[in-house]
């Protein structure tokens, strides 16, 4: 018997040699054939190598919207989750959908006019093919050309991830008190047509700000954060502060008292943590997957770690000196991103210490942006401050590029001085954000109107039914949910 098991077990070892021999001596000739027949260049190899890295970007960057959702949830009362997780969730696909339309042709599309690109209707994808390995549909060579080595749908879906952040910024600012449909409205118009408008001039062929004033922006802190932040500061303007914030009385809508009269503190703070680290990962995309050369890569990365490093040390030792000795949680936490906005202009373009120095005033400014909005002359309601990290900071970031910016990166193209350079950043995102600030302010009082007109019949949704009111009034009407509804957290649209 043993004999016997011997003998089988040599018989399937020859014979599993046999067959293992031959598929080797199979496999070698049609690798053989195959590589004989068509052997990649490296211009082939290198184009994907890039467009590999710029879809993990822009993925990283897509998985910010998480990053948003869980740190606007946490900060938020728990009443109000439901509706702030749906509003995170549906914001992006609200975003494809107008960038897709409308946005990405007005944005990147040719054209010689120096304040708009293309005026046209949804994006041409062309299926590859062996002839074509990278095809691009007609209208958009400038963008060929300046991502070299990229696929047309890996560019596309890169800003597409960039033009969805700047409506989920918007979204912070304007919680817990705004209709879902408004906000859905606005994020549309924001990303369809305001949004393009300004990138245009910033990154479009022809753009008159890029052109005129040599103007930088590396990641987008004006083009993408002002923008957003500016947006951003209308809407909570518009809408006046919640029920309870600032003594504010959103039955009589006025301030009744001088501080709060309600709680609004933090609802989870796990929740706002791993929040921000995963906004801090996904900014190595948003940072990392803007360079055209592969090389710098790892520089992106590294000043946009140590920006973020140097907000949130900054906080640890300036605000005790503002507001006592211990150091709140929320104020690490927009440090950080106050870090993270600083440096997305200049993250190619600076070495080390200068990204610390940008990031470290970056995450101070968060600290006194926060206190300006709440004083009595303004009394903004940003629950999750998003005004003074996305705005605020951005506008820092941009202008710090004229100070730190260093003339040998392959990335900037500057002939001027300091100086002259600073002027031009400056003037570049005032523009930016004065453009971006009176449209904005158009779109959310035509959107409120509307809204106020649709539900001018409906009972219990303020006390006050006048129809002789002012533009303003009418349009946060419009746009505010019930007091009912806001102190259930919901405006009876989403449920669980």
């Amino acid at each position: 018997m043993n004999l016997l098991v011997s003998r089988l077990s040599k018989h399937w070892l020859f014979t599993s040699l046999l067959t293992v021999t031959f598929l080797l001596v199979i496999s070698t000739q049609s690798f053989a054939q195959e590589s004989t027949s068509r052997i990649p260049t490296n211009i082939e190899l290198f184009s994907a190598v890039n467009t590999a890295w710029m879809v993990i970007a822009a993925l990283l960057v897509f998985f910010m919207n998480a990053g948003f959702a869980m740190l606007e949830a946490g900060i938020c009362r728990t009443e109000n989750s439901t509706n702030v997780l749906a509003k995170n969730l549906i914001v992006f696909c609200v975003a494809a959908s107008a960038f897709f339309l409308f946005g990405f042709r007005f944005m990147f599309g040719d054209s010689e006019n120096s304040l708009f690109g293309q005026v046209g209707f949804f994006v041409d994808f062309i299926f590859p093919s062996k002839e074509n390995l990278n095809p691009f549909p007609q209208g958009f060579e400038y963008i060929r050309s300046f991502w070299e080595n990229r696929s047309f749908a890996a560019i596309f879906f890169f800003q597409l991830s960039f033009a969805g952040t700047v409506a989920t910024i918007v979204s912070g600012a304007v919680a817990e008190r705004i209709k879902f449909w408004g906000f859905i409205l606005f994020s549309f118009v924001l990303v369809g047509f305001i949004y393009p408008l300004v990138g245009y001039w910033v990154w479009g062929e022809s753009g008159w700000i890029a052109n005129v004033l040599n103007f930088h922006d590396f990641a987008g802190a004006t083009v993408i954060h002002a923008v957003g932040g500016t947006a951003a500061l209308v809407g909570a303007w518009v809408l006046g502060p919640r029920d309870g914030r600032f003594g504010y009385d959103a039955e009589q809508e006025t301030f009744l008292f001088e501080r709060d009269t309600e709680k609004f503190e933090p609802c989870n703070t796990g929740f706002t943590t791993l929040g921000c680290l995963i906004l801090w990962l996904g900014w190595f995309g948003f940072n990392g997957g803007s360079t055209r050369f592969l090389d710098y890569v790892p520089h992106v990365i590294t000043t946009t770690m140590f920006s973020a490093t140097a907000g949130g040390l900054a906080i640890l030792f300036y605000s005790p000196l503002v507001t006592g000795y211990k150091v709140k949680l929320s104020s690490i936490i927009n440090g950080l991103l106050g870090g993270l906005v600083s440096i997305t202009a200049s993250s190619a373009y600076v070495d080390v210490l200068g990204a610390c120095i940008i990031g470290a005033v970056g995450g101070i400014l968060v600290l006194i942006g926060e206190g300006l909005l709440e004083k009595k002359l303004l009394r903004i309601d940003d629950p999750v401050s998003a005004v003074p990290v996305h705005l605020f900071c951005g506008i820092w970031g941009t202008i710090a590029v004229g100070i730190f910016a260093q003339s040998f990166s392959r990335e900037f193209s500057s002939v001027y001085p300091v100086t002259q350079q600073f002027l031009y950043q400056a003037l570049g995102c005032s523009c930016v954000v004065v453009v971006t600030f009176l449209l904005s302010l158009i779109a959310w009082v035509l959107i409120g109107l509307s809204l106020y007109a649709l539900n001018l019949n409906e009972s219990g949704y303020i006390q006050n039914t006048s129809n002789n009111v002012g533009i303003f009034t009418a349009a946060r009407r419009g746009l505010r949910v019930t007091l009912e509804d806001e102190k259930a957290g919901s405006d009876a649209t989403i449920i669980m």
